[in-house]
Order: structure tokens, then C-alpha cells, then sequence
């Protein structure tokens, strides 16, 4: 899995320097509305890591200290663990199995982010077949920038509101 985080690493700093700026912008750290989704796959082995601005997830960036602030915080968190495999929808034939490593509201300052990372393994390689992305039920969620790395493979893309299939290869 290590190797996994090393290409995943490696392959995200050429995109920064590779990428024009017509073509697709990279958010600054911490941007209201904004996410980034990473997804890296060395042969059935993947990782998927979503970050975003707390507020566009739970509606909130301060601690959720009252019952209805945790309970907010809570149900997000138990749609990420139960949805994952939805948001970030590989085809059912690949037989990929979500499994969650982290999910919480990380608080910096007057800022908090909502992460969600996950291990997938899938029976089938993912090459040649189809992801499809859809975090749409998260109506502060405007902007969500993705990366994929599968392989020698190397795509980003963008995701407004409407969910997003692309082609893995």
C-alpha cells in the first residue's frame, strides 16, 4: 500500500506542473462550495480520499458542541461510511469493496475540513471500464476536483452538481 501513497504522491505534483490553467484550475487550501476526491490504484488495491470545507458538507466549520450540531455531524459522517461506494461508483462487475479508514471534521483555527478516506479493493482491475461520480446530495458542494491514478494512468477532471462518468483509460 505504500506504493500506492508513493505514485499517488509523485503523480499528483507532475499534474500540478503539468496542468494548464485553462484547462483545469486546483483549488487553494480551504475554499467554501470546493473539494478534492484523489483516487489511486495499484492493481486491485486502491485508496480514496475526499476533502472539503466542512460548511459544504454539514452546513457548519465551528465545533458541534449542542445535540442538534452533533447529530448534523454524525448523519454526515454515516452517509460517507454507508454511501461511499455511491459517490465514487465503479461498475458492478469490478465487485469493489469500500472500506473505511478515516472520516471526521478536522478544525484549524476558524476553518474545519470533513475528511473521508477509504481503502477499495476491487476483484477486477479498473482499467478499461467506467467511474462514475456523484456527490450531488451535498447541496453546499459546488466545485469538486478529481484526480485518478490507475496504473500508467493518469486522468483529472472536474464535477459541478450533476454527477460525472468517466472512461479508466
Amino acid at each position: 500500500m505504500n506504493k500506492i501513497v508513493l505514485i499517488f504522491l509523485v503523480a499528483l505534483s507532475l499534474n500540478v506542473f503539468a496542468t494548464k490553467k485553462k484547462e483545469h484550475r486546483h483549488h487553494e487550501s480551504h475554499v467554501h462550495g470546493s473539494a478534492t476526491l484523489n483516487i489511486a490504484f495499484d492493481q486491485l488495491q486502491g485508496k480514496v480520499e475526499f476533502k472539503s470545507s466542512s460548511e459544504a458538507i454539514i452546513g457548519f466549520e465551528h465545533q458541534a458542541k449542542s445535540e442538534k450540531d452533533k447529530k448534523v455531524l454524525n448523519e454526515a459522517i454515516a452517509k460517507f461510511e454507508t454511501g461511499m461506494a455511491s459517490f465514487v461508483k465503479f461498475e458492478d462487475s469490478l465487485a469493489c469493496v469500500f472500506t473505511k479508514e478515516k472520516l471526521e471534521m478536522l478544525h484549524s483555527g476558524d476553518h474545519s475540513d470533513f475528511i473521508a478516506n477509504f481503502s477499495v479493493t476491487c476483484k477486477t482491475a479498473i482499467q478499461g471500464s467506467k467511474l462514475t461520480v456523484d456527490f450531488s446530495q451535498f447541496k453546499g458542494l459546488k466545485d469538486l476536483d478529481v484526480t485518478l491514478l490507475a496504473g500508467e494512468l493518469q486522468k483529472s477532471f472536474e464535477v459541478k452538481r450533476n454527477p460525472v462518468s468517466v472512461e479508466i483509460k
